[in-house]
């Protein structure tokens, strides 16, 4: 029995699995962005504080876990341990062949497996900027997925929203290469921290409206984002009867739109992983555009970064 960590930039989950059973999850609200904020401090004690409350809730105790086996941003410079970026292609041997066992006793007396990361470049020159990107924690997803799935051999392009969007090319049961964005926070960042926050109230719809969603997409799709931006402010002082959940379904389809033309172009049948609103929302987008979508059950899209965490590190231990 292993306990997976899965660090992201705003929420750190932990899973407690066995040959791919979960038994239990748990999710914090702190991530590295705490850690910009407050030091280091902040998300060792998160992590010491999760790893004990689902050994506590589970009655066990630190002998019955074999290792703990981390992936995303708490494995990056701003995280506990900074672990290296595996250049694309790669697949799950190149993972697990760069994992790092480490010992923090300060949080815990189990071994510490830090997955890597994954970058699209080995040399970076700003003349290529386009061609360099990097992951973190997607990666344990997408080994869960393919597992999960079992997929043809052929092109498949995998979508993961959430703070950061990646739009992930397959092949072969190999990450070729990805794009990323910066969509989700950038939602949350004009929703929470710009003149729309009157007009959108702190709403957060777990499913998008749809007709709302699509009036977002196009109007972006015309006459660019920033515009489309500012037409939510315009249609909550001025068009009667519009909510707030509305008006954030419009903000997101403005928002990704850019996202939608990327995958596109990536080509390939697509994947929808990820949680709501996110992936509803790109479903009926691509959908409208005649793309070939295939959503993951939200049972394996909750879990399939806990079930690639262990794959990797299941001959490590």
């Amino acid at each position: 029995m292993i306990i997976t960590i899965d660090g992201g930039t705003t929420n750190t989950r932990f899973t407690l699995i066995e040959s791919g059973k979960i038994y239990d999850r748990l999710k914090l609200q702190v991530g590295v962005r705490d850690t910009a904020i407050s030091g280091s401090s902040a998300l060792s004690s998160a992590v010491r504080d999760g790893i004990s409350e689902l050994l506590k809730r589970n009655d066990l105790c630190e002998r019955d876990i074999s290792s703990i086996a981390l992936s995303g941003m708490i494995c990056s410079e701003s995280g506990l341990y900074n672990s290296v970026h595996v250049i694309t292609p790669t697949g799950i041997d190149e993972l697990r062949q760069h994992s790092v066992r480490v010992m923090m006793p300060d949080i815990t007396q189990i071994p510490m497996i830090f997955i890597p990361g994954v970058k699209t470049f080995d040399s970076p020159s700003i003349s290529e900027l386009s061609g360099l990107d990097i992951m973190r924690g997607e990666e344990t997803e997408i080994i869960g997925i393919l597992s999960s799935i079992h997929p043809p051999e052929r092109h498949i392009t995998a979508l993961m929203p959430g703070s950061h969007m990646k739009i992930v090319s397959l092949e072969n049961r190999q990450i070729t290469s990805f794009r990323t964005s910066l969509s989700g926070e950038l939602i949350r960042a004009a929703a929470e921290n710009t003149i729309l926050n009157r007009s959108l109230s702190g709403v957060y719809p777990h499913i998008a409206d749809e007709e709302y969603l699509r009036r977002g997409y196009r109007y972006a799709k015309l006459h660019g984002i920033n515009e489309a931006l500012f037409k939510v402010r315009v249609q909550a002082n001025f068009i009667d009867g519009v909510t707030s959940e509305q008006l954030y379904a419009f903000l997101m389809g403005a928002i990704l739109h850019d996202d939608i033309r990327s995958t596109i172009e990536t080509g390939g049948d697509i994947i929808i992983a990820g949680s709501n609103p996110f992936r509803s929302a790109l479903a009926v987008l691509l959908g409208d555009e005649g793309q070939n979508v295939t959503v993951l059950p939200e049972k394996l899209a909750e879990e399939c970064s806990a079930i690639g965490s262990e794959l990797i590190v299941s001959e490590l231990m």
